[in-house]
Parts: structure tokens; sequence; C-alpha cells
């Protein structure tokens, strides 16, 4: 008979006890390898959903920001008034629905809040100095929009799931403009050789005008015309109020303005509102009007160098040097760079820039689709006789957007058209048209000298800021359209993209 110690020595039975073992230990790892195999289909479907309701968010995004580049009061989407007036959401935009796929099955909806940065702690999502101990940027509350800075959240929905996107959306308000010809600084020196011109402060716009329901849009005609609703009429000349300092004897900016307004001719030619009647359109003297710079329609140099500073910051700003010491004299006269039609119509916003010290560049000058910033700085002149940018050639130069010319003349002596914005500032500047030249700006055009005491003060020499000697037409038209143009599409941009 064996012993006790001697049967539990023995293996016999053991297969079976490990066999069962390790069918449950596989068992249970079918069953989790099963288990995980279903969730990845799940997790899958969740990362796509998830993805899909993002996309949505961003489809929100740039719904919203189409909507808010066209629509220049914000802060009656801060206080409820939609943009679509039947629904009142205290700042929730519409709800868009995006188009479905062929299926038919429902792609996703989103909807886009708005709101000022008057919240504790914006500051630092803007970016933008505080204005209280609270962190907020818009001490304005948050109904009233002061420094063009709103804050954009977007969600977007796919079969249940939400995913949210917020940006910061900034604005750069473009300055008054008070006249078709706008003159801010401290002279308003205006020479008219003849009476070939035409400075009209009447609204244009740019509008089909043949062909208009060919589906091609090469094959449609465009021009400008004036509008019906002239709401939005400026004065044909503005200037500032005051008397301008280096005269003897004292003269108010207005009767420089007015000074070679000399005859009939001259004055039928400068048409727009009627300082005497502001509803009402005249030609003459009453529409050559002193803006005060307080109010806010007024315009002066300060207001002028806040907006360009800004303007300088932007990423889109195309800056070029103008300098004395690359200058090239032409009969006489210093040029910094000179702007040279490339000679092909179809593509007039496509220009070279050269200098004497080796610039030859192509440059953008942008169009009505695709406007551009463009924006030259010079050097200090004291014998203002400096041409920071002067346009030669034999075909047409256009652009469309903003044109700076600052510390420079800016001679036109060429065909010059431009859809925006042109601006010649700075220190012993002038817009200058000289013969030959034939310019046709549709926005507003403005001439700011800066400086106070250019010729002495007093004196009773004169360098003239405005400078119309062209024996070709000069065009000079008021357009609310190209202003909308360039605000909407060039001072208007998103940053702070973050995912919530």
């Amino acid at each position: 008979m064996k012993s006790w110690v001697q049967t539990a020595r023995t293996e016999r039975g053991v297969a079976l006890p490990l066999a069962l073992f390790a069918l449950v230990m596989l068992s249970g790892l079918l069953l989790a390898f099963l288990s995980m195999s279903g969730m990845e289909a799940e997790i899958s479907a969740n990362l796509t959903e998830v993805a899909r309701a993002r996309y949505v968010a961003e489809a929100g995004v740039e719904w919203a920001y189409d909507q808010l580049a066209t629509d220049m009061n914000w802060n009656g989407i801060l206080v409820g008034a939609d943009l679509n007036p039947n629904t009142l959401d205290d700042g929730r935009m519409t709800p868009g629905v995006l188009p479905a796929p062929l299926d038919n099955a429902a792609f996703g909806t989103f909807t886009a809040t708005l709101r000022n940065d008057s919240g504790a702690g914006d500051a630092a999502l803007t970016g933008q100095l505080a204005c209280n101990g609270q962190g907020a940027s818009d001490c304005a509350g948050a109904t009233t929009d002061t420094n063009g800075v709103v804050i954009l959240t977007a969600a977007g929905t796919y079969r249940g799931v939400t995913r949210q996107i917020q940006v910061v959306l900034r604005r750069l308000n473009l300055p008054p403009l008070p006249g078709s010809y706008s003159m801010p600084g401290t002279q308003a020196d205006l020479w008219f050789q003849n009476s070939n011109f035409d400075i009209d402060g009447r609204d244009w716009e740019y509008k089909c005008t043949a062909n208009c329901n060919d589906p091609n849009p090469l094959n449609r005609t465009y021009a400008y015309s004036q509008k019906a609703d002239q709401s939005k009429m400026k004065y044909g000349i503005a200037t500032q109020t005051g008397n301008q300092a280096n005269l003897n004897p004292v003269q108010t900016y207005e009767q420089r303005a007015e000074f070679k307004l000399d005859n009939a001719a001259k004055r039928n030619n400068v048409i727009g509102k009627d300082q005497t009647n502001p509803a009402g359109s005249t030609t003459g003297l009453n529409t050559v009007a002193p803006v005060d710079p307080a109010t806010p329609e007024g315009l002066n140099s300060a207001k002028m160098q806040t907006f360009l500073t800004e303007l300088a910051k932007f990423q889109a700003t195309k800056v070029y040097q103008s300098n004395l010491a690359c200058a090239e004299d032409i009969s006489g006269t210093p040029v910094g760079i000179r702007m040279i039609a490339n000679g092909d119509d179809t593509k007039a916003n496509l220009v070279t820039i050269k200098n004497t010290c080796g610039l030859n560049q192509e440059i953008d000058l942008g169009t009505v689709d695709k406007p551009a910033l463009v924006y030259f700085k010079g050097d200090l002149d004291p014998t203002s006789s400096f041409a920071g940018v002067r346009t030669e050639g034999n075909k047409a130069i256009r652009g469309a957007g903003i044109l700076i010319v600052e510390d420079g003349d800016f001679r036109v002596t060429s065909d010059f058209q431009w859809n925006g914005i042109v601006i010649v500032t700075g220190r012993y500047v002038s817009s200058i048209f000289e013969s030959g030249g034939k310019a046709t700006i549709y926005g507003a055009t403005v001439a700011n000298e800066t400086e106070g005491c250019e010729g002495g003060c007093p004196s009773s020499g004169t360098y003239w800021d405005g400078y119309f000697q062209s024996s070709n037409t000069v065009a000079l038209r008021f357009s609310q359209q190209a202003l909308d143009l360039v605000q909407g599409r060039l001072l208007f941009k998103m940053s702070t993209w973050r995912e919530l």
C-alpha cells in the first residue's frame, strides 16, 4: 500500500485541470479580443463624427466671417439684431444647414455666436491691452464694439456630436473720409492749371452694364455709374477746420482749397454734397467744405497717422522703400521709385518698380476680386521736390485696394486707374497729376501734408499739396462700394484660432 506522500507526488490526473485552465484563459482572451475589435469600429465611428463635427464648426467660422466682412454694423449684431431679421437671439447668428451629400443624409448643422471682448480675461485671449482690473479688452460693454475686436464661437453638430471653435476677429476701421478729395493736413494748397479735372463726391458704384446674364463673366461688361441712393454722398473737396499757419495774409484751409477755383469752368467740375444743404448736391465753392476733426465725420493728420500705423502692422501690407539715395533724376525731379506699365492691358495690375540701387521687381497692385495693400515709404526732402513714386509708360496702370505714398510726392504721368483709396501723406508731399497723366480713381483720394510751415511761417511762397496740371482729364470720384471693398477684403482678419 502506497503512503499518502507517494500519492501526492504522482502526476496522474494533472492534464485535465491544466487543459481546463488553458481553455478558460484562451476563452477570456478571445472574449477580450472580440470586445476590443467591436469597440474599434465604434471608436473609429466616433472619431469620424468628431472630425466631421469639427469641419462643420470650421464651416460655421467661414460662414460667419463672410457675413461679418460685408456687415459694417457689428454693434447691430451684438445687441441681438440677427443677420437674418426673422430671428432674435441675442448675438447668435442664424444656424446654418450644410448641403446634404448625394445620399440625402444630414451632413451637419452649425451655429455662430458673436460677443464683444468685454469679459473678464478677454485681454489675454485677444492680445489687447486690458482696460480695467477685470482684464476686459473693451470697456464699452457687451453691446458696443469700440476697438474693432470681437470673439466668434462656432459650434458644429454631426449625428449628435458637437465641437466648438473660437476665434478672434479684428477689423481696422477706415478713418472718416469726408470728401472725394480730402485734405486733412496742415496745408490745403491746391493748383488747377485748367478745367481738365472732375472731382465728384456723389456716390458711384461698379455694376454690370451689358451681357449681364452671360454665364461667362469675361463676356459681361462692367462700368461705374452714379447710384440712385445718394445717402453716402461726400463733399467734392474736404479740409479740416481752422487757419493755415504758413500763409500771409492768413487764410482758412477752406479758402486755400478754393483759391485756384478761380473761374466758372473749374468750379463746375467740383461736385458733391452741399455744405449749405447737406441733403442735396451742388457744384463749386459750396462743396469745398471744412469738416471739424473733433466730430466722427472729420479727419485730421492725427487720425490718419493712427490708421497708417495700424495698417503697417497688417501681414498683407507690402512695404517698399523709396530712397533719395536711390533716386533717378528725371527732368530735374528726383524719383525714388519708377512704377512702369508692363504693356499688357489684360494684366495692367502687374507693374515693374525700379530705382538706381538695383531695384527691378514686378509687383501686383491688386484687382477688384483680389485687392492689395501697397505702401511706399520715402525720405524727408525739405525742398519738396522728391517724388516718392512716379507712374510711367504708354499703357494703363490699374490697381485696387489701398495705395499709400509716404514722405514723397506721388506723380502721375501716365494712364492710372484705381479702385479703392489713394493716400499721399507725410512732410513736404503732394499728389501731382502732370501733363499727359490721365488718372481715374473711384473710392477716395487723400492729400495729407503734415508739415505746417512748408515754405516758411508765415510766408507768401506756396508748395502745392494738390497739383492738377494734366492735359488729360483727371477724375476723382467717391465710391462707397470701393471703400466697402477695402474694408471687407483687406482690413478684416482672423486670429487666435482654438478648439474648445
